[in-house]
């Protein structure tokens, strides 16, 4: 029976992400006949072979013997049964979708909400980062300058050149960048969340975007603080990657 395709359409049209595994059984506990009398295809042989034996009275009358040989009178009726199983089929499927649908806008709801209140934590702990970020510079400095004068003393340094290294060593530490494309990347991800449409691919795409951000922050972390904030942003990230893989 092919029946595949159709059925195929049908998930096809509701569903864009997720696995369908469907089994059918069936046994036929009816004890019809499994062969179909076509009675206007008889009807015509009678009137065509009525017309040849009126003419040619030599070949005698028509008897039921005769039609009964003819084997295009007599078919299967696997066509119609096919058809039959396709239509309860089909209005099965349909309606199991239908609640499937129904179930996963609940869910996706439920869902939605969650990852809402992650995304705002996720926020919360890159504001902390950049607020701890911003006072790095100085904090570099001033323990530099310390280290320094303690080891060689006011005349054993050039405090311009010192300040130089200081600049660099900020510049190579400055997470600003990542911090706000970080931002970027979380209201995409609400927004995207909130158009009603399939979104499962693309926030995972931007789930990918925002873990490299969270990394390259940890990997270019100057203080202890920001190394633990960087690491629970990580942590918050990854719980809403495995629930972005839920989502269609």
């Amino acid at each position: 029976m092919g029946m595949e395709a159709p059925l195929r359409g049908l998930i096809d049209k509701r569903l864009s992400r997720g696995k369908i595994f469907g089994q059918l059984t069936w046994e036929r506990t009816d004890l019809a006949p499994t062969q179909a009398f076509n009675q206007q295809l008889a009807d015509w042989y009678v009137e065509k072979l009525g017309q040849v034996a009126a003419k040619h009275e030599s070949l005698g009358p028509l008897t039921q013997g005769d039609l009964l040989r003819v084997p295009d009178l007599w078919g299967t009726q696997a066509e119609n049964i096919d058809s039959a199983i396709e239509f309860i089929l089909s209005e099965t499927l349909t309606a199991a979708l239908d609640q499937l649908v129904e179930a996963r806008n609940r869910e996706g709801q439920a869902l939605a909400r969650d990852l809402a209140e992650r995304i705002n934590l996720v926020e919360e702990y890159v504001g902390k980062i950049k607020a701890l970020a911003d006072s790095v510079p100085a904090a570099m400095r001033d323990k530099l300058t310390a280290r320094v004068q303690e080891l060689f003393g006011q005349a054993g340094y050039d405090p311009q050149r010192l300040a130089q290294e200081v600049a660099y060593m900020a510049e190579r530490a400055d997470i600003t960048e990542e911090c706000v494309r970080l931002i970027v990347h979380t209201k995409h991800f609400i927004d995207t969340l909130n158009s009603g449409e399939a979104a499962g691919r693309r926030l995972n795409f931007l789930m990918q975007e925002m873990n490299r951000e969270a990394n390259t922050i940890g990997s270019k972390s100057a203080s202890s603080d920001i190394s633990t904030y960087a690491v629970q942003l990580k942590e918050e990230l990854e719980r809403i990657r495995e629930q972005v893989q839920n989502i269609e």
